[in-house]
Order: C-alpha cells, then sequence, then structure tokens
C-alpha cells in the first residue's frame, strides 16, 4: 500500500492538474497538502495512516484544496476497525464549495456504511443531502471493513462510483448517474461520524485526485459594499477578481479614488478617497473593468451606499398594505424612512398579533438592506409578481421576502426589531376603511395619505387609486398629498381643493379641511350640508381643535354611499369654553365628475 502511495507521489505531478496525491509519509497532514478542519481529531499513526482521534461521541473531517472537477478521478483507501450504522460511517467528499461543512455545502461525497451497511454517492446542497447512486446493501457489512472507494467524472457530468474490498482484485461497479446540480470543486475531505467507543475505529490512506479544473462560465458577483468612514469604501466579490482595469467613480464630488489595497485572495479591495463621506447622504458608485480570473465580467455596476444611522423610534413607518392578494399578485407591506438618516433595516421583522397580544414569528428583512432617507421599500414573497401586475415605475424600491398570509379583514401589523423588544410602528388595518366606491376590496392597498399621519387612524388611510391597479409598492403612493398648507391669515378655516372628485382615480380624491385657531381650547363641529340645509355628512362631534390642522372627507355620506355630483356646504363651528368664544363659518365644497 505504502509503495503505491509513494509511486504516485513520484509520478502523479507529471500528468495530473496538480490535485491531491496523499500517503502521510512525511508523518502529518500539515504540509504537501495542507488540512484543515477538525484536526485535534486525527493523528497519522506509526504505520502512516490517517486515523481518528476523537475522545468523544463526534463528526469530525478535515478537507485540503482541490479544484479536480472536470475528467476527474478520485480514490482512496478506507478502514473501519467496527460494525458501520447509522451513527458509525466514513465519508469521502470528492467536490466541497467548502473547506468547513458545518453549517453545509455544495458538494458530492461518497459514504462508507450508514443504516443499510452500503456504499453510495449523494449529492449535497447547502444542509440537504439526496443519494443519487444507491449502492449494494451490506456491502460493508463487516468488522472490521476495509476498501478502496474510486469515482469517475466526465466532462458531461456522468459519474460512476466503485468499490473494492480487500479480498477482492477488481473494482465493484455501485452504480452510474448523471449529475450537474454542483458546477465546480474548491475542496476535497474526509470525514468520521463516530460514537463515544469508536473514536479510533477510522483509518484513510492512498488518496489521489485527478483531473481538470470547472470552466467557469459565471458571472462573479457583487457581494459587499461599505463605507470605512471618513474616506474608504471596501467592496467584496464572490470569486478572485482581475482589478487590472478596474475603475470606480463616486458622486456628491466623492469622486475616484486615490489609492487602493486588494485583499491577498483577490476578492476585496479598499479604495481611499480625498473626500469624506457624510451622514445622511446616498452615494451611487459606478465601477467599470472588473472580471474574474476566467475573464467573466462583472454585470453589477451601480449601486448606493451611505453612513449607517442608528433607527430610532419614528424613523420607520407602515405606509401602505395589500392584505387581500389580487387573482395574478401577491400581498405586500409598504415601509416609509421618514428620517434624514441611512437606515439598515437588515434583519428587521414584520410581523403581527396573536389575539392574546403577544407577536407571532414573522419574517425578517434580508441582510444588506439599506433604506436611504424619505425613501419607500416594498416586501413580499416575490418581486416580479407584485412588479409586473402593478406596473411600477423603474425606481420602485421592491424586496423578496418569506411570508405570512394576512387576514382579509383585520388583523394588527407590527414592525419591529429582531429581538422584538423595540416596535417601530403598529397598525391595525380593517376592510371597513376602504374607500366606499370599491365594491370589491380583494385585490386593493391601503394607502397612507401621507406618512407622518398617525398610523392607527382610519383617516390616515384610503383605497389605493384604480390608475395604478389599486397598488404603488415601492413608491410614492397615489392617494399622497401635502400636509403643509400654507396658513391663511385672513380666514380661520379653507379647504384644499375647493373641488374634488371622490372617484378613486388618484386625483383629488380627498378634501383637505384645514383650519387655524387664535388661541388653544376650541372645541369644533363640523358638518357637510346641502344648500337647502340637509345634512349629508357629520364629519366631526365636539372634537378638541390644536392650535392648526385639518380633517379629511372623502364624499361619503352618513349612510356610507358617496354622494352624487354638486355644491355642498362645509358648516364649521368653534366654541372656546373658556372664554365663550363662538365662530360659525360656512363654505361651498364642489363634488366634481372630473
Amino acid at each position: 500500500m505504502k509503495n503505491l502511495g509513494l509511486f504516485l507521489i513520484i509520478i502523479l505531478p507529471f500528468f495530473c492538474f496538480g490535485q491531491v496525491n496523499e500517503s502521510f509519509l512525511d508523518g502529518n497532514f500539515i504540509n504537501n497538502p495542507f488540512w484543515s478542519g477538525t484536526t485535534a481529531n486525527f493523528i497519522v499513526n506509526s504505520s502512516l495512516q490517517l486515523q481518528s482521534n476523537a475522545g468523544s461521541t463526534s463528526t469530525s473531517f478535515l478537507f485540503t484544496a482541490s479544484e479536480a472537477f472536470v475528467d476527474a478521478e478520485w480514490e482512496c483507501w478506507v478502514k473501519i476497525n467496527y460494525t458501520t450504522s447509522s451513527s458509525n460511517y466514513s465519508s469521502i467528499y470528492i467536490v466541497s464549495d467548502r473547506n468547513d461543512i458545518s453549517e453545509g455545502c455544495n458538494g458530492y461525497y461518497v459514504q462508507i456504511g450508514g443504516t443499510n451497511d452500503e456504499v453510495s454517492l449523494f449529492v449535497q446542497e447547502g444542509t440537504k443531502k439526496t443519494k443519487i447512486i444507491d449502492g449494494a446493501d451490506k456491502r460493508t457489512d463487516g468488522n472490521p471493513v476495509e476498501l478502496r472507494i474510486k469515482v469517475t467524472r466526465d466532462t458531461d457530468g456522468n459519474m460512476k462510483l466503485y468499490s473494492k474490498l480487500s479480498t477482492e482484485l477488481d473494482f465493484l461497479l455501485e452504480g452510474t448517474v448523471q449529475n450537474n446540480i454542483v458546477q465546480e470543486s474548491k475542496y476535497f475531505g474526509l470525514l468520521f461520524s463516530n460514537t463515544s467507543t469508536t473514536g479510533s475505529a477510522y483509518y484513510f490512506d492512498d488518496i489521489s485526485v485527478t483531473g481538470n479544473k470547472a470552466t467557469d462560465y459565471e458571472a462573479p458577483q457583487w457581494t459587499g459594499l461599505e463605507i470605512l468612514p471618513p474616506d474608504k469604501l471596501k467592496l467584496d466579490f464572490s470569486e478572485k477578481m482581475d482589478f487590472s482595469n478596474f475603475a470606480l467613480s463616486v458622486d456628491k464630488e466623492i469622486g475616484s479614488p486615490t489609492s487602493q489595497n486588494v485583499s491577498d485572495d483577490n476578492m476585496s479591495v479598499i479604495l481611499v478617497f480625498n473626500h469624506e463621506f457624510e451622514k445622511g447622504k446616498a452615494y451611487n458608485i459606478e465601477v467599470s473593468g472588473l472580471k474574474d480570473l476566467a475573464g467573466n465580467i462583472l454585470l453589477e455596476t451601480l449601486r448606493s451606499i451611505g453612513i449607517v444611522e442608528v433607527t430610532e423610534y419614528g424613523d420607520l413607518i407602515i405606509n401602505e398594505i395589500m392584505f387581500e392578494n389580487p387573482l395574478n399578485s401577491l400581498e405586500y407591506l409598504e415601509i416609509y424612512n421618514t428620517s434624514d438618516k441611512v437606515l439598515d433595516v437588515s434583519g428587521l421583522i414584520f410581523t403581527t398579533r396573536k389575539t392574546d397580544g403577544s407577536l407571532n414569528t414573522g419574517n425578517k428583512i434580508p441582510l444588506e438592506t439599506l433604506l436611504f432617507p424619505h425613501q419607500y421599500i416594498a416586501v413580499c414573497e416575490n418581486v416580479d409578481s407584485v412588479r409586473n401586475y402593478h406596473q411600477v415605475p423603474a425606481e420602485s424600491n421592491i424586496i423578496s421576502t418569506s411570508w405570512s398570509t394576512l387576514n382579509n379583514e383585520s388583523a394588527t401589523v407590527v414592525l419591529c426589531n429582531a429581538g422584538k423588544d423595540t416596535i417601530f410602528d403598529e397598525l391595525m388595518y380593517n376592510v371597513k376603511w376602504h374607500n366606499v366606491l370599491v365594491k370589491n376590496q380583494k385585490g386593493v392597498a391601503l394607502e397612507k395619505i401621507n406618512p407622518l399621519l398617525p398610523t392607527q387612524s382610519a383617516e390616515s388611510w384610503h383605497s389605493a387609486a384604480s390608475e395604478v391597479n389599486y397598488g404603488t409598492p415601492g413608491y410614492k403612493n397615489s392617494q399622497f398629498r401635502e400636509l403643509n398648507s400654507e396658513i391663511n391669515t385672513e380666514k380661520n378655516v379653507w379647504i384644499d381643493p375647493e373641488a374634488f372628485s371622490p372617484d378613486n382615480d388618484g386625483t383629488n380624491d380627498i378634501c383637505f379641511i384645514h383650519y387655524s385657531t387664535d388661541s388653544p381650547g376650541y372645541v369644533a363641529n363640523l358638518l357637510i350640508l346641502t344648500p337647502n340645509g340637509n345634512k349629508v355628512y357629520t364629519l366631526v362631534t365636539n372634537g378638541l381643535l390644536s392650535t392648526e390642522g385639518f380633517f379629511t372627507w372623502n364624499g361619503i355620506t352618513d349612510s356610507g354611499k358617496n354622494v352624487n355630483v354638486g355644491i355642498y356646504v362645509l358648516y364649521f363651528e368653534m366654541f372656546n369654553p373658556s372664554t365663550g368664544e363662538r365662530k360659525q363659518i360656512k363654505l361651498p365644497i364642489v363634488i366634481s365628475s372630473i
């Protein structure tokens, strides 16, 4: 066995792609090649074999660099001094994208042993493991088990699994399969699973890996962008990059970097600028000339970034909600940044309250999600579905998340931090808040008239306009109205607009009734009357006024119907109990059809 290992070490470098040839003849697994993993649970024994050395129940592994993938062959000698089972087995990771598989990997591995005492091939996607070659049962039903493993893979992904027991002269074909789920390899690995009594029962030796690296046709990914105050940017990528023709520029007078420092692994770069980044600003980053070492060009060339500040109460509000999805689209929730800060909303949770007041599990906003000053973001289960249905503008900000179906009648939606001990906003919506013109509320979103209005008030909300297919996810609401009306010093009450059309088309659907008082403490009664004095709608009864503010009327009557086109009268009565002063004001309101 050792003579074979020595022979392979001598001749393989001359005809293989520089892969793995390991027989532990140097007495360690530190050099030529270097192995990493749960190293404390392995030794090289006196026979110059890699042996398990676990003091307690464990799943232990070692990995070394290996890119063999195309026209490749993997061989390894394995011995287990115990009867294999679901708790006692070993695995040969012929392909892996990680050298630490504690939290999963993408790759292929051969399992020796297990419940059926077999030699089988698996594909692993993250933590999901799927058997793709089911070897002969009872193949490893012995004590000890000693065999050689061989796997081959051609350019089309056809794989063959072989095994040869120590008593056999030739390899046995366990099975064949074509599988291309995994596209490349970075590491080769060894693993054993032991119980408390089998910590030293596993042996590995005479490892030979030959083959070619997978051809890289995939474009690299821009995985990270970070400001390092006061004057640096850090960019991260999914693989080694060629920075020889790299150029970058930043708007708002930051310009191009004065120097750059590429990381040792060529997967990140830190850039230094002459100007400092400022809080509250969104900077647009444009890159060019970037490609990976295989020549694949970076497709994403534009990103935005800012100096992230602490999110405080009042910075984030719920601004729109689609709680009963249309037939061909999905539910969504829209959040708005009311502040002048760049906020990192990654990991925040949107959820609902249970009947006992506690919070459900909810859904997390994805990592690396920034919300710039006065920007909207809509969250839903599938961006394309929502974007296409509502035909939103290109600048709309919509992201995909996990989702929990909302109640079609009423529920309490909560936006909170990951620990659920800080609530940023809360909305108990009701289907009855929809405009009376909306006969079928399915597929109609409720929008805030202005983000600064109180969330928990029916008067702050209105059905989204028909002109936008009843929803504006990720951008300004169709029913948005400015609150800052210039105070009329000559009048205590004024109307904006004086003529409105409550037809839910998104244009002048709501009438704002503004007021200004000369002292605090006024109480008001507001009525909508016909020209001959008949009451149409009671807007406010004994309402305590601020020194200035407004009320809204959406054209409904006391019976819940929409008023007819015509001229109506606003009767606005103000009474100050402290001074006895009373003011009665009548103003015309025109209901228009356009």
